[in-house]
């Protein structure tokens, strides 16, 4: 697993995972690959950025990504950008997501070679790969950070965080789409972002961050930040 790079930005702690051919979850998706995958199948939102980062992994390590979506009158600018990395796209009239996932399971049906995704990768196994992510980058700061902030979409990356800390750290997770359900855990705050998942934060920073996912928690994280040590999750 490559360890987490840390750079300061605006007084922040900023893990860089930008800067991985596919960002955080490029991590999980090299977890389950393996020789006999030869395509990676997810069905997305037009507007996630999990679709992004299957297909920029995809094309580094020479395999396909196929990505299901709604079908649009003008492709949305993030299944572009994952033509753009190689990406084969199927669009699916009436394309609720639930529509969506049935077409990717049954376009898997009978290949063995092709592994579909289930939804933000969000499983058990890839939640302890991120908790073990958030103690290498604690380890690299050398100390508990007093907050971590980062968007929340599928709710992966933030409950890998809470399996990571302690009590006394604080942790706020910016969300950007469907509701986070399991807010039993009394350190963590979530803040739901004012405008709906497909509009774009304008906010114009000195480092890359997907406007209308990790760059609406950095807006917020920079309006709302306590003291002390902050950690500020860049997940693409």
């Amino acid at each position: 697993m490559y360890s987490p790079i840390i750079k300061d930005h605006y007084g922040i702690k900023v893990v860089r995972d930008d800067l991985l051919p596919g960002g955080t979850k490029s991590i999980l998706l090299a977890s389950i690959d393996n020789p006999a995958i030869n395509e990676f199948v997810y069905a997305s939102p037009v507007y996630g950025g999990f679709q992004i980062a299957i297909s920029i992994y995809c094309k580094s390590v020479g395999k396909k990504a196929t990505i299901f979506c709604a079908k649009r009158n003008v492709m949305h600018p993030n299944t572009l950008k994952c033509i753009e990395h190689g990406a084969t796209i199927v669009e699916v009239p009436y394309g609720y997501l639930s529509v969506i996932e049935k077409k990717a399971r049954e376009y898997c049906k009978g290949k063995p070679a092709t592994h579909k995704i289930v939804f933000g990768a969000s499983t058990d196994e890839n939640k302890l790969l991120i908790k073990n992510r958030v103690l290498a980058a604690i380890k690299t700061l050398g100390q508990e950070p007093d907050e971590i902030w980062c968007a929340v979409g599928s709710g992966t990356l933030i409950s890998g965080i809470l399996l990571a800390v302690s009590e006394k750290v604080k942790v706020f997770g910016v969300q950007v789409g469907a509701d986070f359900k399991d807010r039993s855990n009394h350190n963590l705050t979530i803040i739901k972002y004012p405008k709906l998942f497909d509009k774009e934060s304008k906010l114009k920073i000195e480092f890359p961050s997907m406007p209308n996912y990790d760059l609406k928690a950095f807006e917020t994280c920079l309006q709302q930040r306590g003291g002390g040590l902050v950690l500020f999750w860049n997940v693409l």
